[in-house]
């Protein structure tokens, strides 16, 4: 589904991104780890059009996507969340839900009531339905969390990019938050998620890829990932490694 190939992505002198190359299969999930400046938010940035490469090529469907602006990424089928969430302040959970319905792809490019019944329907999906007339300001943040994801689902995506959708979690709104992500990808969603949670990284992925200093350090399943010294020594330490064997 979703082709990148050598991408680099430089800012000045600086390389963010370095001859990236890996695939992504229709229904899966791929994981993106790696610690903090590996690049991760900087490829999702370069997938959906925020950024434009200095090198490489991203292909989805056999489209070419680099050098296409978000809103045109967008209407292909490609919808994304932020890791700061922006929701329109002003409006309810379920107009902030509508607007995705309204400007997002081609498919979900629908009137307004047709709209504001399709975020209906994506609120009942991540949750939210009970909170669909409240203002964005009285939401919690695991609830900004879920309306960042409704709003992106609303775009009636084919792949779902997911930055950090479980950062600041407590345990038991993790569990609830995996549950989510488990639904929308049983809704025939192809997910590609940036995540530091380990748990969720092992409790959902299909294939994990780990970058490091803005290039492709390894890739494999979960346990391979996670058993990996590179992996260890540059991202998730001793302390996790004797941990996870204890």
């Amino acid at each position: 589904m979703l082709e990148l190939a050598g991408v680099t992505k430089r800012f000045g002198g600086v390389a963010a991104l370095s001859n990236v190359s890996f695939t992504v299969a229709e229904g899966e999930i791929l994981g993106l780890i790696g610690p903090n400046g590996a690049g991760k938010t900087t490829l999702l940035n370069c997938i959906s059009g925020v950024y434009r490469l200095d090198g490489g090529s991203i292909t989805f469907d056999g489209r070419r996507l680099d050098g296409l602006p978000p809103h045109q990424v967008a209407r292909l089928g490609i919808g994304r969340t932020f890791q700061v969430v922006k929701p329109f302040a002003s409006m309810t959970v379920r107009e902030n839900a509508a607007v995705g319905a309204l400007f997002g792809s081609g498919q979900a490019h629908l009137a307004p009531k047709a709209a504001f019944s399709w975020a209906d329907e994506v609120l009942e999906l991540v949750g939210l339905a009970r909170k669909a007339r409240l203002t964005v300001g009285s939401l919690t943040i695991p609830d900004r969390k879920r309306l960042e994801v409704a709003r992106a689902l609303a775009t009636k995506p084919r792949l779902l990019l997911l930055d950090e959708v479980m950062a600041g979690l407590n345990p038991v709104e993790v569990d609830e938050a995996l549950d989510m992500v488990r639904k929308v990808h049983a809704g025939g969603i192809t997910i590609v998620l940036i995540e530091h949670v380990m748990r969720v990284v092992v409790g959902v992925c299909d294939r994990v890829i780990v970058l490091h200093m803005g290039q492709h350090l390894a890739e494999g399943t979960p346990d391979e990932v996670l058993q990996d010294r590179r992996v260890i020594e540059a991202y998730l330490g001793e302390k996790y490694a004797a941990r996870r064997h204890g």
